[in-house]
């Protein structure tokens, strides 16, 4: 992930926080992961391989700050980058940043995970998403990062503490309002209220603009905190009204971009791309098989309607 920030370097100042307001038409359509996603898709495992280096680490932090285990985020990245590899043809890059789709299969990956795992067990160590957010990062840290990401996470510095805590730590643990709630030690209706007034204060600082009723819905079921009835009524109204897609898609780009963030821990794990190239390996088998069986089988009737032929004459 770094060597990706590393290309963005001559498109901004090292170390100068950019103003809120929106971003250039070069520095959105600035998107180093998308030829090599286009790659995978025409089935390119060395354009795979290198997209695993470039983005494994962060993905990795991103799963452990939800599942809260390494052996079990360790399993996401690796179900992750398989469906990536399988759906790769499925990312439209006018919807948004290659970055910010692998992000949002990570993160649902992730979240399904804790249905069948008991959140926090094991006391291993866990991302800690409540002070992850710099207020002053120090400015060789500030180079190696997005113009985009730095005003993100400077919109989301600036919000009240309460608001800041709700929104990270919602879309960094998957937390529900309830779990928000109790994490927080505060009623329900409070969680609700300071997590959407966190994403409104977002939006203003970024855009200018207040949010109006679509963007701050959008807003919420991109951070994952619209849960339950809301989430499929507004899932619902998404597939009706494309101003709710593109909404939604603007909001998975910001968020995700505050993972640029998330504590370098080093290359992506050796191991796991190990049993990534294993399951391939054996898909491609699977894949061989019954295509060889096929081969065999028109060969074999082929030589039959020969002898017959033959025998007839």
């Amino acid at each position: 992930m770094g060597e990706i920030l590393n290309l963005r370097r001559g498109m901004v100042q090292p170390g100068i926080m950019a103003p809120p307001g929106p971003a250039s038409a070069d520095a959105a359509a600035f998107d180093p992961l998308a030829p090599l996603l286009a790659d995978v898709a025409m089935g390119n495992e060395r354009a795979f391989a290198r997209l695993y280096e470039l983005s494994g680490s962060r993905l990795l932090a991103i799963a452990r700050g939800i599942v809260g285990r390494n052996d079990i985020a360790e399993d996401v990245l690796q179900d992750s980058l398989l469906r990536v590899w399988r759906w790769a043809h499925r990312f439209d890059p006018s919807k948004g940043t290659a970055y910010a789709w692998l992000v949002k299969v990570v993160r649902n990956r992730a979240l399904s995970a804790t249905s069948v795992l008991q959140r926090r067990e094991g006391g291993l160590e866990v991302l800690d998403s409540e002070t992850m957010v710099l207020d002053e990062p120090d400015p060789a840290d500030r180079a190696m990062r997005s113009e985009e990401a730095r005003r993100v996470n400077g919109c989301l510095a600036n919000l009240p503490a309460n608001h800041r805590r709700s929104v990270t730590l919602v879309y960094f643990e998957g937390l529900t309002h309830r779990e928000l709630a109790k994490r927080l030690g505060v009623q329900l209706g409070t969680a609700k209220s300071w997590v959407r007034r966190g994403l409104a204060q977002m939006h203003r600082c970024l855009t200018g603009t207040e949010a109006g009723w679509r963007e701050l819905i959008a807003a919420e079921y991109a951070a994952g905190s619209l849960q339950g009835a809301a989430r499929r009524g507004f899932e619902r109204r998404r597939e009706r009204d494309a101003r709710y897609c593109r909404a939604v898609d603007a909001w998975e780009d910001r968020l995700a971009l505050l993972t640029e963030f998330l504590p370098d821990n080093g290359p992506a794990p050796a191991h796991v791309w190990s049993r990534i190239e294993q399951r391939l390996a054996r898909e491609r088998i699977a894949v061989r098989r019954p295509l060889l069986w096929q081969v065999t089988s028109g060969v074999l009737a082929l030589a039959l309607a020969l002898l017959l032929l033959k025998v007839l004459r």
